[in-house]
């Protein structure tokens, strides 16, 4: 019947349907239970790393860095607000499940050095840009 409605006239058919998208709401039903049991966010992205600042006038530099990372391989994002405030993209970070930060301000590009955080050990480097990729291919490699 549903193919003779679309075609108008009756065709004989045979068919089964699994019902792909209850099988997405079972599987996503259990994703969300085992990531609330490990506390461990459902990744929503690819992104392993952040690209973040402190201070105004900083846009341009986390373009040039998240632009680094992407000619290296490694997935990278960075805000487009001009001034972002810290707390809003450590929040991003986590609630995306995004394991690392790259963090730096005025004084860290005075100096030709970022920090590189891990979200899930809080912990923070100290490194310098020349350094930045090698260092996080050794951390998102682990």
């Amino acid at each position: 019947y549903l193919v003779g409605s679309f075609a108008g006239k009756d065709i004989p058919a045979v068919g089964v349907s699994i019902g792909i998208e209850r099988v997405y709401a079972i599987i996503e039903a259990k994703l969300k239970e085992q990531a609330k049991q490990t506390g461990v966010p459902i990744r929503s992205t690819d992104t392993q790393v952040l690209v973040s600042s402190i201070g105004n006038g900083m846009q341009k530099k986390r373009m040039e860095i998240a632009n680094l990372l992407w000619s290296s391989g490694i997935c990278a994002e960075f805000g487009f607000k001009p001034n972002p405030k810290m707390g809003d993209q450590i929040n991003y970070a986590l609630e995306n499940g995004i394991p690392f930060m790259v963090l730096f301000g005025e004084d860290e590009i005075v100096d030709n050095k970022v920090k590189i955080k891990d979200m899930k050990e809080r912990t923070e480097i100290t490194v310098s840009l020349d350094d930045l990729v090698a260092e996080l291919k050794k951390l998102t490699t682990q």
